[in-house]
């Protein structure tokens, strides 16, 4: 069940009035706005009704009348470039008397007056036209017939044409089709009077052409209006024959389930002052607060409802109390836990250098015999590892100083730490140790990799990152130390990162590959790359799984904010 909002509405703009009335008056006001908008709704289906009868009446008594006028002229045009296709030279003496008659341009000036006022008379009156849509706009039929009206290509023709044009009589430049169709017709007639009949079959072929365009063009408006009308039509006979029965039908439903929702809505909601003043007492801290579940239907199964989330929060918070000690001792042990493992984890990686350092120690020494000649370098390369061993063992100390006082809360940051320098040093620290386990390392660091940082710290996370990437490459490998500016030039942020050439990390682990005690490996303790994190966060960074740029291994970022200035 959804939350119930307990804080007055505060009333704005016109609702104020409204506010002052009972809820009882405010339903019943609504529902007098709702009879009154299907009165209004009935009001639009007369005007809906009449608006259709004048569309009927405009298709029925003008659109129709016209569709056969196009029809007709078409007709007879077509009869008429028939006729003249099938006549045979012989027959040119009939047709010199026939093509006068054919008149197609004064055909087309009908039928345009009359396109003329079709398209006024399919608007509705104003009234009907204020309160409805439209209807769809007939389409232009008459722009291609007023297209061939003004057309000058039979007479671009025939001024064109040095064989036919002095076969014309003589005169000024032809201005349209229509001159060049009543030029064609004199000569015709003229070339049959003085029996050139070849001269007369080729002007009936350029009367044909004339005729033959217009059909067509009248041919294509018919068939353009018929198949407007059909539409129009076709939706106005559908409205007409529903809209008076969904005007009648809804207006009553409504008339009728308004009179009666508004008795019942009185009945049902007067129980809902007591509900309310429940709820109420609830908000102000009156837990024990229970709604009255008698009442109609729909206010008894809101009452359960809310007594049931009130049971539920007031279970909850009954619960929260006492699981609140618990859970701080919970939290308690698991901080401790966690900071048992870090230390642990932190003193096995020195311990294990300083083992191999002793190792090899031990080694050299053994090469060395009292009385014998004893070479500078041997002894110099002891003194190293004799530092070396030193190193670890005050790293040593203070890791556990670190992790063991908790007076230590808070990184000691030093300003424009070189990182670059910090990597170069681990790398050359781990290279012989490295080596001997078939891990060689590539380093790769910009210039001016500079950061305000703790350089302990940083060196601890440095140290778990060499240690994840070995350990995942236990048969060898390459392992990249880089230090770099991240993100695009001039973005305040460094990085560093360890690569490996090992198998990498499953895609389903990497989002808690950081989490404590996560580790992918049987002997791991889960706490380097944890501990790595926390120095990144200590540090006001992040530590982030990255795609590889040199194979398939696993690549792990150190970001860091760099200095303002850098």
């Amino acid at each position: 069940m959804g939350s119930i909002g307990l804080a007055p509405i505060e009333p704005i703009g016109w609702t104020i009035a409204v506010q002052r009335f009972s809820l009882s008056t405010r339903i019943f006001i609504a529902f007098a706005v709702v009879v009154a908008t299907f009165g209004a709704a009935a009001f639009y289906g007369a005007a809906t009704v009449s608006g259709l009868r004048h569309e009927l009446g405009f298709l029925r008594q003008r659109a129709v009348p016209m569709l056969r006028t196009l029809k007709s002229h078409s007709l007879e045009l077509r009869g008429f470039d028939e006729a003249l296709q099938r006549a045979a030279p012989h027959d040119l003496d009939w047709v010199a008397r026939f093509v006068p008659n054919a008149k197609p341009f004064v055909r087309l000036d009908r039928i345009l007056r009359r396109l003329s006022k079709l398209t006024h008379q399919a608007r509705a009156p104003g009234v009907i036209t204020a309160l409805l849509s439209p209807p769809p706009p007939l389409p232009d039929v008459g722009q291609e017939l007023r297209l061939l009206r003004s057309s000058k290509r039979a007479s671009k023709r025939i001024e064109g044409d040095a064989q036919l044009k002095p076969l014309l009589s003589q005169g000024p430049p032809l201005q349209g089709d229509e001159q060049a169709f009543n030029a064609l017709v004199k000569a015709l007639q003229r070339a049959v009077a003085d029996k050139r009949y070849t001269d007369a079959s080729r002007l009936v072929v350029e009367v044909r052409r004339v005729v033959r365009r217009i059909h067509r063009g009248v041919d294509r408006a018919e068939r353009k209006l018929q198949l407007a009308l059909d539409d129009r039509f076709e939706v106005a006979q559908q409205s007409e024959a529903r809209l008076g029965l969904i005007v009648l039908t809804s207006t009553s439903v409504a008339l009728g389930v308004s009179v009666l929702m508004l008795w019942v809505m009185l009945w049902t909601l007067k129980p809902m002052a007591s509900l309310a003043n429940v709820v109420r007492r609830f908000a102000s801290g009156e837990r024990g607060a229970r709604a009255d579940t008698g009442g109609a239907r729909e206010i008894r199964q809101l009452a359960l409802e809310y007594n049931r989330m009130a049971d539920a929060l007031a279970e909850r918070e009954r619960e929260l109390v006492s699981h609140r000690d618990e859970l701080a001792r919970s939290e308690r042990l698991a901080t401790l836990g966690h900071m048992a493992a870090r230390v642990v984890h932190e003193i096995r990686n020195p311990l294990s250098s300083i083992g191999l350092n002793a190792e090899m120690l031990s080694e050299e020494l053994d090469t060395l015999q009292p009385g014998v000649d004893e070479p500078p370098s041997t002894i110099s390369e002891a003194q190293e590892l004799l530092g070396a061993i030193g190193g670890e063992v005050e790293r040593l100390r203070e890791i556990t100083e670190g992790y063991l006082q908790s007076a230590r809360s808070a990184p000691q940051i030093e300003t424009s730490v070189d990182i670059g320098g910090l990597v170069r040093e681990q790398a050359e620290f781990v290279r012989a140790e490295l080596r001997e386990r078939g891990v060689s390392i590539e380093l790769y660091v910009e210039a001016d990799v500079i950061a305000n940082v703790d350089p302990k710290l940083i060196r601890q996370a440095l140290w778990n990152l060499v240690r994840n990437g070995w350990e995942a490459m236990p048969k060898g490998g390459v392992l990249w130390l880089e230090a770099f500016h991240a993100g695009v030039p001039g973005q305040t942020e460094v990085a560093v990162a360890v690569e490996d050439s090992g198998e990498g990390i499953a895609v389903e682990l990497r989002e808690r590959i950081f989490e404590p005690f996560m580790s992918t490996k049987p002997s791991g303790t889960g706490v380097g790359l944890a501990l790595v994190a926390e120095v990144a966060k200590a540090h006001g960074g992040r530590a982030e799984v990255a795609t590889p740029r040199h194979g398939k291994g696993a690549r792990i970022e150190l970001i860091l904010a760099a200095p303002k200035h850098a």
